[in-house]
């Protein structure tokens, strides 16, 4: 259970700072805001394939799981 909670951990934080990288280039304007710059959408993006590979069907509710938490983190911390 630890294993899980680390990985969606890590993904959330993977995500914010993919996030945060892309929205300081002012070259990338073009790109739309989700999933690009929103940090919720690029972690379930980012981690929905891993996780589904890794867990199975229940990967999907990792994945929301980490793109909740990217948002608490990115809002609060």
């Amino acid at each position: 259970m630890m294993n899980e909670f680390i990985q969606i951990l890590g993904f959330a934080c993977l995500a914010i700072i993919i996030v945060d990288f892309i929205t300081h280039w002012d070259r990338l304007s073009a790109l739309p805001d989700k999933p690009f710059r929103c940090d919720m959408c690029m972690t379930v993006w980012l981690s929905i394939i891993p996780f589904i590979i890794q867990f199975g069907i229940i990967g999907v509710l990792y994945a929301a799981i980490g793109g909740i938490l990217s948002n608490i983190i990115y809002k609060y911390i």
